[in-house]
């Protein structure tokens, strides 16, 4: 029973972490420099629109979110005043951050883990430890949906939609929707890595938590 309870209060802390990691940074968003400088040379030469996957090169962070940024829909905008070529918005409005949707499953993520937090101290023994590994892995589904496969379309949408003139194929030095893309890119930060980590870690201690002790020899019988 001690061993059990060691394990509970391991994952209690481990889920109270994950939710302090929410105050770090989830995903970052970087600029391809060669693709936009190829972008840009293509505009000054009247060229056609480049096309197709990015083409990578150096890339330079220029907006992060935490996840509770992705929670309240924000974004951290930390573009570089020497590039004012990566500025996807209007020149009034070019330091402004886009409108980014509020991540549903970055809420959920962060609801599950609480509420399996909840029911290790509700629930007892085994029952407790069951509600707080099932809640964990439900949490790390959420998290890794929203972060892979939600929010990046979701952010270069914002991009784009922060440009007036994208949608209509684009002004003079304006990128378009479809270049954006090639331009920007999305990926998980830190704390997002850390999160996951803790959560595993919930899910280990809980499932250990579980496991019944070995049963015990039965004495000698007396002769």
């Amino acid at each position: 029973m001690a061993g059990s309870s060691l394990f509970i209060n391991l994952g209690r802390a481990a889920k109270v972490l994950a939710l302090l990691l929410f105050f770090l940074p989830f995903v970052t968003v970087s600029c391809s420099t060669e693709a936009l400088e190829r972008i840009q040379s293509e505009a000054a030469q009247q060229s056609p629109q480049m096309r197709g996957p990015s083409l990578g090169g150096a890339s330079i962070p220029i907006a992060d979110a935490t996840g509770l940024n992705m929670a309240l829909g924000q974004v951290t905008m930390r573009l570089p005043p020497s590039m004012p070529g990566v500025r996807t918005g209007a020149s009034q409005n070019s330091n402004q951050p886009p409108d980014v949707p509020i991540e549903i499953g970055v809420i959920a993520g962060a609801a599950l883990i609480l509420l399996a937090l909840l029911a290790s101290f509700l629930l007892k023994g085994s029952t407790g430890a069951i509600a707080g590994l099932g809640g964990s892995v439900l949490a790390i589904g959420a998290l890794c949906y929203s972060v892979f496969v939600n929010y990046p379309p979701a952010v270069l949408a914002a991009f784009a939609a922060h440009n007036p003139s994208s949608s209509s194929g684009g002004g003079e030095g304006a990128p378009t929707a479809d270049q954006i893309a090639q331009i920007l890119s999305v990926k998980p930060a830190t704390g997002f890595w850390l999160v996951l980590f803790m959560l595993v870690l919930a899910v280990v201690f809980n499932a250990l938590a579980m496991r019944k002790p070995g049963a015990a020899v039965a004495p000698p019988t007396a002769a």
